[in-house]
């Protein structure tokens, strides 16, 4: 249980991270580039740190690992438009933290033991 709940630790984080280059993008202005870094960096440790839980045997986690594989893609795909083309792409960044809600919201949820198969 300590690595899931260290992986949301680490989501909380890459969370409040998220929020803040997000309004400084939606608001025009650039993000500096160590914000989006150590956004970046912890949320491969909390995806490490769920991975990790379901090595253990933790079978609860695989979706949550399912939908950090489409969030870092939709974190790439938006990333490397922004490097090529100079423009945000909102409905990316829209994308890529709507998932990323889901995917807290559902690790939140089996971190206090609510039990979401029914």
């Amino acid at each position: 249980m300590i690595l899931l709940t260290s992986s949301l630790a680490a989501f909380t984080l890459v969370a409040v991270l998220g929020v803040l280059m997000a309004y400084d993008l939606f608001r025009g202005n650039p993000v500096s580039r160590p914000i989006v870094l150590t956004h970046a960096g912890i949320a491969v440790l909390g995806a490490l740190l769920a991975i990790g839980a379901a090595l253990a045997g933790d079978k609860r986690v695989y979706i949550n690992i399912a939908l950090v594989v489409v969030i870092v893609i939709l974190g790439v795909m938006a990333a490397h438009k922004r490097h090529t083309t100079g423009q945000v792409q909102k409905g990316l960044l829209l994308a890529h933290a709507g998932v990323a809600v889901i995917c807290y919201l559902i690790l939140a949820a089996t971190v206090f033991g609510y039990n979401l198969a029914g």
